[in-house]
């Protein structure tokens, strides 16, 4: 960890640097009305945040959203122009660790050839390396597709597969959010908080750090860190994802499913942020294993400090946009 001085809101500056980033490299491929496929009909707010933050730059472009529908909503048999653009939601799901969602992206690609297809910023991880062949080589074959990507390592697997012109090296969509109006509000409570991830990208750190009695170790208000608990709240999401899938196929029952949220409240995505940003104001400082911890954390001008996950996704994009930002630090 190094040391920085900074001055109040001074990032301000360098993240509307990354969002020119983003807006210079999407605008000019998304040439057509679009559609937005596998968008995040789940409980991590960070999700939620990339989400609301890809609604925010649809602001800034000429063509319009025609529909957004998430993994089991979503129709294949839908008729969709071949002169709109498919975009696809961004994250750190392409790989083999959330295979449902990557099975999807594929299924998208193969089953519209004709289409402009743009995959919004992700980490890329696999485990098995036959599979990353596989499914780069599914994705090859498709005429015009571009993948963008959240960090240089993401960058070198692709581009080994792909003409590099249509992979491109951006930040997360989440900083087209703008939580500027809580930039003043200081929290005089001595708690801080360590954002503990309790999924698959799990890393056990509290042994490494000491994390004394001033630290309130916690994941995302939406999860549990009763693993029983979280597991029949999984279950239950699974169960609501296929009925999703199945009513859509009934004609009157399919009139109660939302495209985007199934049978959710419509009101989920701008639930989960607002728990999000009301969770993280308790706390002045923050440290995070969630990379969307680390995010909401800068846009809401706290100090963060950043612990890699499972497989070095945190780190790598630390390294890529934010290694000169002030008030956050990288513990290796």
């Amino acid at each position: 960890m190094k040391n920085k001085s900074y001055s109040f809101f001074s990032n301000l500056d360098k993240i509307q640097n990354l969002k020119d980033i983003i807006y210079c490299k999407l605008e000019p491929i998304i040439n057509n009305d679009f559609v937005l496929l596998d968008v995040p009909n789940h409980r991590n707010i960070g999700d939620s945040l990339i989400w609301q933050g890809e609604l925010n730059f649809f602001e800034y472009l000429n063509f319009n959203c025609l529909g957004q529908f998430n993994a089991d909503t979503f129709d294949f048999s839908l008729d969709i122009s071949k002169d709109t653009v498919i975009l696809m939601h961004g994250g750190g799901n392409f790989g083999d660790l959330y295979r449902k969602f990557q099975n999807f992206r594929l299924k998208v690609i193969k089953n519209f050839p004709n289409n402009r297809i743009v995959i919004l910023p992700q980490t890329v991880f696999y485990e098995n390396f036959d599979l990353l062949d596989n499914d780069l080589k599914i994705m090859s074959n498709h005429k015009d597709l571009y993948i963008c990507v959240r960090d240089k390592v993401s960058e070198s697997l692709i581009k080994s597969y792909f003409d590099p012109k249509n992979v491109l090296l951006m930040p997360d969509m989440a900083f087209f959010l703008d939580f500027s109006i809580y930039h003043n509000k200081i929290n005089n409570n001595d708690n801080t908080l360590f954002l503990k991830r309790t999924d698959k990208e799990f890393i056990r750190v509290e042994e490494v750090y000491k994390f004394n009695d001033k630290f309130e170790i916690k994941d995302w208000p939406t999860f549990s860190n009763n693993r029983f608990y979280n597991f029949f709240l999984n279950k239950f999401d699974s169960i609501e994802s296929r009925l999703s899938y199945f009513l859509k196929f009934i004609p009157l029952s399919s009139l109660f499913i939302n495209s985007a949220y199934g049978l959710k409240s419509k009101m989920g995505r701008e639930k989960l942020i607002d728990i999000g940003v009301d969770f993280f104001l308790k706390y002045n400082t923050i440290y995070t294993s969630r990379l969307h911890g680390l995010i909401l954390g800068i846009l809401l001008d706290k100090e963060v400090y950043i612990i890699d996950n499972s497989y070095g996704k945190n780190h790598n994009f630390y390294e890529a946009w934010l290694f000169d930002f002030e008030k956050v630090y990288l513990l290796n």
